[in-house]
């Protein structure tokens, strides 16, 4: 078995066997793919600390060619983004972004862009006074775009009207907003108020490390979050189950 290095960030790490996980790695070189990792539920195992949620490491692996998983073997940890483990909200928005990312993208297709998207927002919800549903919603849009699946929101997208100042569905199958005219009615969900369109665009377009200017009501910030959300389920057809355990554990009293 040839060595394989890559350098990637973890998503998922579930027990297997009697010591061992089974992990799935978000990689630059190689994409989304899964591994096993040997021996790593033992007391004295040396890999334990680089297959935690959203660490991203240096690791090694090898594949026989007829094998289903990837062999992880050493592992060096390049940012373990502590910050981000300190409080139950941050780490549920990380569970939401594994999740998202896991449902979204296919195996083994590296997407250079989508990690160096990832790495920012990461960064960013370190950064003091961050707003985890506002970079997730920042997130979101961007993601769409490198996905091939933009979200227009400045026009509609089946008359071309110039949507400031009007109420919109976001379609998912059509792309983007539709005006009133063009969509009278739709999901609940996916009615964004003029305001709320703006939200989305300055989201979108802003740069990840000026997210927080945009200072928004707690109630505000879970309706564009979840609106956001919506649309990507939709366009992926999968539901995120992480979502409802967020919700769950952050109600909008904890995010005042």
């Amino acid at each position: 078995m040839n060595l394989i290095p890559v350098r990637g960030f973890v998503l998922e790490a579930r027990s297997f066997a009697e010591a061992d996980k089974i992990v799935q790695l978000y990689t630059l070189q190689l994409g989304r793919i899964k591994a096993i990792v040997k021996g790593v539920r033992k007391p004295k195992s040396k890999l334990s600390s680089a297959i935690d949620l959203f660490t991203e490491s240096g690791f090694s692996l090898h594949k026989r060619p007829s094998a289903d998983l990837y062999l992880l073997t050493q592992a060096k940890v390049v940012n373990s983004y502590p910050e981000l483990k300190k409080d139950l909200k941050t780490i549920t928005a990380l569970q939401v972004l594994a999740d998202l990312l896991t449902q979204s993208l296919h195996d083994s297709e590296p997407h250079p862009e989508v990690y160096s998207l990832l790495r920012g927002t990461l960064e960013g919800l370190g950064r003091k006074g961050a707003e985890p549903e506002a970079l997730l919603t920042s997130f979101i849009l961007r993601f769409l775009d490198l996905l091939g699946n933009p979200l227009e929101l400045a026009v509609c997208v089946e008359c071309e009207t110039v949507l400031r100042g009007k109420n919109a569905f976001l379609i998912p199958h059509r792309g983007g907003a539709l005006c009133g005219d063009c969509c009278p009615t739709g999901p609940a969900r996916l009615k964004a108020s003029p305001v709320e369109l703006e939200v989305l665009k300055k989201l979108k377009s802003l740069p990840l490390g000026k997210v927080e200017v945009l200072k928004m009501k707690p109630s505000f910030q879970r309706r564009v979050f979840l609106t956001a959300l919506e649309y990507l389920e939709r366009t992926i057809e999968k539901k995120l189950k992480a979502v409802d355990f967020y919700l769950k554990m952050v109600p909008l009293g904890d995010s005042e």
